[in-house]
């Protein structure tokens, strides 16, 4: 199916931006070029059937837009809506191409993070750090379920403190390899543990950390991929 009554509410959509004056001749600019880019975009998309219900939704908030556009041209909260719709018309074709499948790629390196960077850093940072991010990633999960730009970049706020937390053990991986008897000595001495459980608490922590990193920069490269398939 061809989404031809879209790209007609594209062009309507774009020529009344053109006649905004309340926005910004670079965010007008802006806008324009998204707008024509996407229906560039779907000019060469054949949407499938069994989405229909998506597209006219799609096609119904652009009439939507267009006659509140039209009714207060001077609104502040125009260009917010317009950006709303954009984002609209991003994911929709994402779920159109089939691509829609990569928001479960990245939420599922977004968990993994999520639980090396928990099981990981209270050893150096106690039990606030994961405390202080435990709404961040609570938002996250329900967000990114839910498509939302705003569940993305709570999420993604993890990345960060996941790439300190495994920088860290990796340096201390470092030095314990190279010093490996007095490490196991001191964790020995700290702990009271056994030799094969000072051992592995000398040496699962530095490579998990190993994986802590590489799944950060996958959360990272993946919310990046991804970013046009939320709303």
């Amino acid at each position: 199916m061809k989404a031809l009554t879209l790209i007609n509410t594209l062009k309507q959509l774009s020529d009344l931006v053109k006649s905004l004056k309340n926005i910004n001749k670079s965010k007008r600019e802006k806008y324009l070029n998204q707008i024509s880019s996407i229906s560039n975009q779907y000019e060469k998309l054949d949407v499938p059937t069994d989405l229909s219900n998506i597209y006219d939704s799609l096609c119904n908030k652009g009439k939507n837009l267009i006659k509140e556009l039209k009714e207060d041209r001077n609104s502040k909260e125009n260009t917010h809506k317009i950006e709303v719709y954009i984002r609209y018309l991003k994911a929709a074709k994402g779920d159109f191409e089939g691509s829609s499948n990569y928001v479960n790629k990245y939420y599922r390196s977004f968990i993994f993070t999520t639980i090396l960077f928990l099981a990981l850093s209270p050893q150096y940072f106690g039990f606030i750090l994961p405390a202080v991010f435990f709404i961040p990633i609570f938002l996250g999960i329900k967000g990114v379920k839910n498509r939302s730009i705003n569940g993305l970049y709570m999420s993604l706020s993890v990345v960060p403190v996941a790439l300190m937390t495994s920088f860290i053990w990796i340096r201390y991986g470092i030095y314990a390899f190279s010093n490996y008897q007095i490490a196991i000595s001191k964790v020995i001495q700290d702990t009271g543990r056994s030799i094969s459980v000072a051992k592995a608490l000398v040496t699962i922590p530095p490579i998990l950390a190993l994986i802590l990193l590489t799944l950060a920069l996958v959360q990272g490269y993946r919310g990046y991929k991804s970013k046009d398939l939320f709303v």
